[in-house]
């Protein structure tokens, strides 16, 4: 019986230990500006792709805004997923891009040298790339294939 209670504990810790691990990891590509409040234009639910987490489904949310873009967590998914917010003067482009066995995804690359990139995946990702070139944004409709994540952020 004390075997089974230390093997639950034990249990119990690495779980603890890789949600801690995976929140940390997930701040990484936390960008919060001192955004206005503004109206919500459109909204497209998807995942995200960024350097330390991927969702699939719904746990994404991309929000338009009149000063710009904001993709966050859904209220079950605000832990994991980094709110990541830009103006749309501060978008150098909008990019297709894939992973192997995966939907489309629309990058976000910012005008200055800021590593934090992030991806937006949806099945409405030419509707996202109407939206943002209404806005003066970039766009690059061709998609890049990609192997791993980490190739967005070279």
């Amino acid at each position: 019986m004390l075997l089974v209670i230390v093997l639950v504990i034990v249990l119990a810790a690495l779980i603890a230990g890789g949600l801690a691990m995976w929140i940390k990891l997930a701040a990484a590509n936390v960008r919060v500006i001192d955004a206005p409040d503004g109206e919500l234009r459109n909204l497209v639910r998807g995942g995200v792709m960024s350097r330390h987490v991927i969702t699939s489904g719904t746990l994404a949310r991309l929000e338009f805004y009149d000063w710009g873009v904001r993709l966050c967590g859904t209220v079950i998914s605000r832990w994991i997923v980094p709110t990541w917010e830009a103006r749309y003067d501060e978008l150098a482009i909008a990019e297709l891009v894939a992973l192997p066995a995966s939907r489309i995804a629309v990058c976000f690359r910012l005008l200055d040298s800021d590593p934090r990139s992030i991806a937006f995946l949806s099945d409405r990702s030419q509707d996202i790339l109407r939206l943002l070139q209404r806005h003066g944004v970039p766009v690059d409709r061709s998609v890049t294939k990609i192997r791993r994540v980490d190739e967005l952020y070279r």
